[in-house]
């Protein structure tokens, strides 16, 4: 038998948490041991600090820069290049969550600091850094790619478009709560920005599909996450909403292109009287706006897919990049069996991320898709129409997970009776 093992997550053991590439080693090693199977392993974890780690084996070309985290402190950091193609083109992945700076990072923190990392001045928190990185990526590639997941900053991309627009102060970079003072000029530099990245592709890998307003937003997330920041994400959400139309303003009568004719709502209105042209202008800034602040994507990274999606890039799930770069189709096609490992096995595992991905891909050539997870909440019915032929529970602690792997690989071999 040939198996696919697609590890999708770290595992949360009593005794030790085992990474995403600890747990594919323990599977893959009892998986062949029990079962006589020859293993094909990967790791598909596009995360927050895990996306250059999942591309490591296949993205091997290493660079250092310097840019500032998001507390504005110049740190190093380090983006990856893929091999060039036969007509010389290489695609930069840049990894976003390199930039995030902890409590304590800062030679002196900023005012309103707390001593939690994630609340304080997190509206003050910028995304600069991502922006200096991808303007010396798009140096020396073709195609940049940038993973939104694990930022630790909500400025809707400001910082990022200050960045490449080469703005070195203003309110794009002071973080998400100064974008109410943002005016005409500064949306301009979405326009600076595009044009110093023309000739670049630019592709958002995004870990989740939050649209940047709205009670379903990034900030309506950040208050559901932790209610103590209800009141920042509202005035996040004004400041993001402000930004918005400020940018779909400068945005609104571009030329459309490959990549605005994925975002903008449709050309504007032609010329004509003026209450005519006036009410045109205006309605096609609220279709850009909506077009933008909607898409699915735009508010990853605390709006990192936003202010992307606003330079023209096309966002795409993160595991769907990752995907595609370890040649996740070409695998599953040479597999009898996939099997995914996950943290635990409910409507978000079934929904989002490696185990939609890995069961689409398999679906499309019959091979049968089983899952392994420290708990399996979703139910079988809730599996089937996920495509998962079988869903095991590998128990809490190493040991467990062990004999319970041998188990079900046993069971798929053919060579014992079921788990």
């Amino acid at each position: 038998m040939r198996l696919l093992l697609a590890v999708a997550e770290p595992l949360a053991l009593t005794d030790g948490t085992l990474s995403a590439s600890e747990a594919r080693d323990l599977v893959a090693t009892v998986w062949g041991a029990a079962s006589g199977a020859l293993v094909d392993a990967c790791v598909l974890d596009p995360g927050a600090d895990g996306f250059l780690r999942a591309l490591a084996e296949h993205v091997t070309d290493e660079v250092v820069t310097v840019a500032r985290d998001t507390r504005g402190r110049d740190v190093p950091v380090t983006f990856r290049l893929g091999p060039a193609s036969p007509g010389g083109a290489r695609t930069a992945y840049v990894e976003a969550a390199a930039l995030r700076a902890t409590v304590g990072s800062a030679l002196t923190d900023p005012p309103g600091a707390s001593a939690h990392p994630d609340q304080g001045d997190l509206g003050a928190r910028t995304s600069y850094g991502v922006g200096q990185v991808v303007a010396q990526a798009a140096r020396l590639a073709s195609r940049v790619v940038v993973a939104t997941g694990g930022l630790g900053a909500h400025d809707a991309g400001a910082g990022l478009v200050a960045a490449l627009a080469g703005a070195g102060d203003g309110p794009l970079t002071r973080g998400g709560t100064a974008l109410g003072e943002a005016g005409r000029a500064d949306a301009a530099q979405v326009l600076a920005a595009r044009e110093h990245l023309a000739g670049t592709e630019l592709v958002g890998a995004v870990d989740s599909d939050l649209p940047l307003l709205g009670l379903h937003g990034t900030n309506g997330a950040l208050a559901d996450a932790d209610p103590a920041l209800a009141a920042l994400g509202q005035e996040l959400e004004r400041a993001h909403g402000h930004w918005a139309h400020e940018v779909s303003r400068a945005l609104a009568h571009v030329p459309t292109g490959p990549a605005s004719r994925s975002l903008l709502a449709g050309p504007t209105a032609p010329p004509g009287p003026g209450a005519r042209a006036a009410a045109g202008a205006a309605q096609s800034v609220r279709e850009t706006s909506r077009a933008l602040t909607a898409l699915p994507g735009a508010g990853a990274g605390g709006g990192l897919g936003f202010g992307l999606a606003a330079l023209g890039a096309r966002l795409l799930p993160g595991t769907a990049v990752v995907a595609d770069v370890v040649g996740l189709d070409a695998r599953v096609a040479a597999a009898d069996l996939a099997v995914v490992v996950v943290d635990a096995l409910d409507a978000s595992a079934v929904h989002d991320g490696a185990l939609p991905e890995v069961a689409r891909r398999a679906a499309a050539l019959g091979l049968p898709v089983v899952v392994l997870a420290r708990e399996v909440l979703a139910g079988r019915r809730e599996q089937a129409a996920a495509g998962i032929s079988g869903a095991y529970e590998l128990g809490r602690d190493l040991s467990a997970a062990r004999a319970r792997v041998g188990r079900v690989a046993r069971t798929w071999s053919g060579s014992a009776p079921g788990a």
